[in-house]
């Protein structure tokens, strides 16, 4: 990919190439971005697009990395980090929340707000704008649950308002296209902040009982097939504790993979194939990746 830094005169962030992305993926893996830009403001993301699209260079956004797996190559494209976007605002019974503010701090401001109804989503290490690319969420919840609308630069620099009716989300998928989500607004109702706390502990005390929360991963590796569970299929293959080099299978839950130390992105897809035919073969079901792949 050829680019110019003039092209983005007037850009008020950060602008490098090279970038180690591995400390920014959950699983501590993967190459550097050929351009690492970090807008300060919305027009400046949208000013990345539009020199994005006159160019024709690929963009990706870069949320908390706990979902994305990065080739140990890196990835030839303008990533997009949104850290220097944090804000959470409430009004009335709706917190607005900016695409950088992780899901913690979120769920915190919603408790004590005494706001009620993004419990079920608590422990999931993420920041906004990536839940909401993916419809994080956890068996109880989902994060398009609550929302109602989104603030987004769409692929032509254009920052636009979509309101729920126009937002289609589906199982892990926010199906928003070649959008950068800035602000994401979610109506909530009024709660106790005991009871609040006390659903949100419950809830955290089961993921954790669960799942290898405090280990390096990607979260769930599969999508869960209709009527079943990825992690039950793998399990049932005999796979947990199942290795190529420092990747391994969760003991703790299958449907995670976890990076003991120092393992590489083609070990974890080496693994994903490895699994994927042993669950094919013992009950003919095609597992389908919920990880997103970067670089490939």
């Amino acid at each position: 990919m050829e680019w110019s830094k003039r092209w983005f005169e007037g850009f008020k962030g950060v602008l490098r190439e090279g970038v180690d992305l591995a400390p920014r993926s959950h699983i501590r893996i993967g190459g550097p971005a050929r351009v690492y830009a970090e807008p300060w403001a919305e027009e400046d993301a949208a000013l990345i697009l539009r020199v994005c699209r006159e160019h024709d260079l690929p963009w990706v956004v870069l949320g908390g990395g706990s979902n994305l797996l990065i080739a140990d190559s890196g990835i030839d494209a303008i990533v997009i980090a949104i850290d220097a976007w944090q804000r959470v605002v409430k009004d009335g019974n709706r917190l607005v929340a900016s695409a950088g503010a992780s899901l913690p701090a979120l769920l915190r401001q919603a408790k004590d707000a005494s706001l009620s109804g993004l419990e079920g989503l608590i422990g999931i290490p993420a920041q906004v704008g990536g839940a909401v690319a993916m419809n994080a969420g956890t068996a109880t919840s989902e994060t398009f649950d609550s929302i109602v609308s989104l603030r987004i630069v769409d692929e032509t620099g254009e920052i636009r308002t979509l309101e729920r009716d126009e937002l289609s989300p589906s199982y892990r998928n926010g199906n928003l296209g070649d959008v950068l989500v800035t602000t994401a607004t979610f109506e909530l109702s009024t709660g106790s902040p005991t009871a609040i706390q006390q659903a949100m502990k419950d809830h955290l005390q089961k993921r954790n009982a669960t799942q290898p929360v405090t280990e390096k991963s990607v979260g769930c590796i599969f999508k869960n097939p209709e009527g079943d569970a990825a992690g039950r299929l793998i399990q049932a293959a005999g796979l947990k504790g199942e290795a190529v080099g420092p990747i391994e299978v969760s003991t703790k839950h299958a449907n995670y993979f976890v990076n003991k130390g120092g393992g590489t992105a083609a070990q974890v897809l080496e693994l994903v194939d490895r699994v994927r035919n042993r669950v094919r073969e013992e009950f003919g079901v095609e597992l389908e990746l919920e990880v997103k792949l970067w670089g490939y």
